[in-house]
């Protein structure tokens, strides 16, 4: 495995394309990273907070998903244990096949990467397809993912369309909106025709026993509601003890994955269709998934399972952006994945990873829980080195420095020597571009940097330490400017209205009455003239639902049969056709521009879902300035109240080929909220 991963390595780094690749994501990363954590206040504190609330779950792991399952079992969700990644494939294959399912649509899931699902389910002929749009392409590919948050990371958008044009057809285009459309045309038929969804899980809220999912494609709504049948499979250490809990999660998560305030939708799932709702799974099935998991939570790198996968460590760590996700030969790359990979998978197969790393700290600067990975990092290697034979040479050499650096004369001897020598190396400004053997290992891809005559303890008395310490520009500009530019007397639905339009959405305000009049002036002019809606609810909907059916509009049924079979499938495709939805919203968050649409009796969520325009009365009474307002006003007894609730945050979106945004990608590309007063 060692050997192996050198030559990956080697082979990575002499890649012009994937260096390319490379660069370009880990800069658009941590610039977005770097403004979405400006728009965030006391950041310091809410990390804490976090990592408090996820280190205290983990110590009460055992309690926590016995109480976590038990309320799954009350919300009518299947529950499964699987010690191991077999046991967990044997559960999900068994269930897809004792419906006679022929086709998953599965969401992005690390887990089910980790345990081999989709191989498992290939091996018994059900055809399983990726619907993220960065994991379609790289099963196009028969690759890997390459990151936890960006799989295609390591291809450019050339490879990209050379692949399209070889797996779907199409004519080549390197053109990313070209692009995304095909890849819509193809997965709406897998959306609407597989039996069974599958999907990972981002967080399980233990006292509601609520499923989170963070998606921004749709892709995850998708495999959760149009299938009968729903799998989930999670860690068990993905876990939140409450909703207020998760809250604090959902602020952190999305600005370090994505560098967004809050991604496009989270899905926050209850249990199965209830009685009387047009939509959504007959079944859900969980599959909480221990695979060396709880055996870690006992061993000196437990710190590591408090990771949220957001990814942050693999964009800021030097090593990643040289080699890449697939060098290091495991589902978890990076740092964290340097860690948990020996964790989960083996010492001897994985130990060697954590080797590859320079233990600079910065992927426990911007890890949104503050794991400490360096540590977790040395850790790994003790126990490796402890365990696994080392090369002679390498023995050799670190008793050498262990023998240098235990006596403070020899150092500095050392230390001096290294600065002669170096001096007598050619320079390239100011370093040391090729050294002798084996030290040119080193130069190989890198230069060196010329050892200092005078060490850093005897100038330190030169250095003013009195001085108040200097801030750096992206620290300076996150703790000024969240209080500079946020508006102090900005009205919650014009605060609501800026971040609606700021992340692609449209926002109209208007009387009440005024509603029907504005919809169908809207529908008119997009060219609208079928709809899925929701049935009547409220005065100002069914206002709006009547003059349209008056006006001529076609308003589609959106019930969908239960279970599985020709008239559901006739039912989706149908209902696929449909130009525009049309629903009301129980609330709006104006922090983030967020929409909170709930299943229910009369509520298609089809309706905010499959057509490519999402349209929305929302009353002003009903929006609040941030997240925990709205939980404390009614919003927790709103999520525990239907089978499935949806944050929505403008239009789908993604940006999987070579970081470039394109909207509208399996979810609505536009989303127009008409606020009422």
């Amino acid at each position: 495995m060692r050997i192996r991963f050198r030559r990956r390595v080697r082979a990575a780094i002499t890649n012009p394309s994937l260096q390319v690749a490379l660069d370009r994501n880990a800069e658009r990363r941590m610039a977005a990273w770097n403004e979405a954590f400006a728009s965030l206040p006391d950041v310091e504190d809410l990390r804490q907070r976090a990592r408090e609330v996820r280190q205290h779950t983990l110590e009460n792991l055992d309690h926590y998903l016995e109480r976590f399952t038990r309320r799954l079992v009350e919300n009518g969700v299947r529950v499964h244990r699987a010690d191991d990644a077999d046991e967990a494939c044997r559960l999900a294959v068994s269930i897809a096949q004792a419906r006679g399912a022929t086709l998953v649509a599965k969401s992005k899931s690390m887990t089910t990467d980790e345990i081999g699902l989709n191989y498992a389910l290939q091996q018994v002929g059900i055809r399983v397809v990726e619907t993220d749009l960065g994991e379609f392409i790289v099963q196009l590919r028969g690759e890997p993912s390459a990151h936890i948050i960006t799989p295609a990371v390591h291809l450019l958008r050339e490879d990209v369309a050379a692949t399209f044009e070889r797996e779907l057809g199409m004519p080549y285009s390197t053109d990313v909106e070209d692009m995304n459309a095909a890849v819509h045309k193809v997965l709406r038929e897998i959306f609407l025709e597989a039996q069974v969804g599958v999907s990972g899980v981002n967080f399980g809220v233990v006292e509601t026993g609520t499923l989170c999912l963070v998606t921004n494609e749709g892709n995850g709504r998708m495999v959760t509601t149009l299938p009968s049948i729903h799998i989930a499979i999670m860690g068990v250490e993905r876990l939140v003890p409450t909703l207020d809990d998760l809250a604090l999660m959902l602020q952190l998560l999305p600005r370090s994955a994505t560098g967004q305030k809050i991604t496009s939708y989270v899905t926050l799932i209850q249990g199965p269709r209830r009685e009387g709702e047009p939509d959504g799974p007959d079944e859900r099935h969980v599959i909480l998934l221990d695979n060396g998991r709880l055996a870690m939570a006992n061993s000196p790198i437990a710190e590591s399972l408090l990771c949220i996968r957001c990814g942050a460590c693999l964009n800021v760590c030097p090593v990643f952006r040289e080699i890449g996700g697939h060098a290091y030969g495991s589902v978890y790359p990076g740092p964290i994945g340097s860690v948990v990979s020996p964790g989960l998978f083996g010492l001897s197969d994985f130990g060697h990873l954590a080797k590859a790393s320079t233990l600079c700290g910065a992927c426990q600067e911007v890890c949104p829980i503050g794991i400490d990975l360096p540590t977790m990092l040395l850790r790994v290697r003790d126990a490796y080195t402890k365990n696994t034979p080392q090369p002679p040479a390498m023995r050799l050499a670190m008793s050498l420095y262990a023998w240098l650096m235990i006596s403070p004369w020899r150092y500095r001897l050392a230390q001096r020597l290294g600065a002669w020598g170096s001096r007598l190396l050619p320079r390239q400004a100011g370093w040391l571009p090729t050294l002798p053997p084996p030290l040119s290992a080193w130069t190989a891809s890198r230069h060196f940097p010329t050892f200092a005559f005078q060490p850093f303890l005897a100038r330190r008395k030169k250095l003013n330490y009195g001085a108040k310490p200097m801030l750096t520009p992206q620290r300076q500009k996150r703790e000024t400017e969240p209080f500079a530019k946020r508006p102090q007397s900005e009205d919650v639905v014009e605060r609501f209205g800026r971040e609606l339009e700021d992340i692609g959405g449209t926002f109209i305000r208007c009387k009440e009455g005024e509603a029907p009049d504005q919809v169908v002036a809207h529908l008119r002019k997009l060219s609208v003239k079928t709809l899925i809606a929701w049935g009547e609810q409220q005065p100002s909907l069914n206002a709006v639902i009547h003059r349209l059916k008056d006006e001529g509009f076609e308003i589609l049924d959106p019930d969908l049969p239960r279970g599985s079979g020709p008239g559901r499938d006739q039912r989706l495709a149908d209902l696929g056709r449909v130009d525009a939805g049309l629903t009301g919203a129980i609330a709006g968050v104006a922090e983030t521009g967020t929409l909170v649409v709930p299943a229910g009796r009369n509520r298609s969520q089809l309706a905010s879902l499959l057509p490519p325009v999402h349209l929305v009365l929302l009353p002003v009474g009903v929006i609040y300035q941030t997240m925990a307002d709205w939980m404390a006003e009614g919003g927790e007894e709103a999520i525990a109240g239907t089978s499935s609730l949806n944050l929505i945050s403008g239009p789908s979106r993604t940006a999987d080929i070579e970081m470039t945004l394109t909207i509208g990608v399996h979810g609505p590309g536009q989303v127009i909220v008409f606020c009422l007063d």
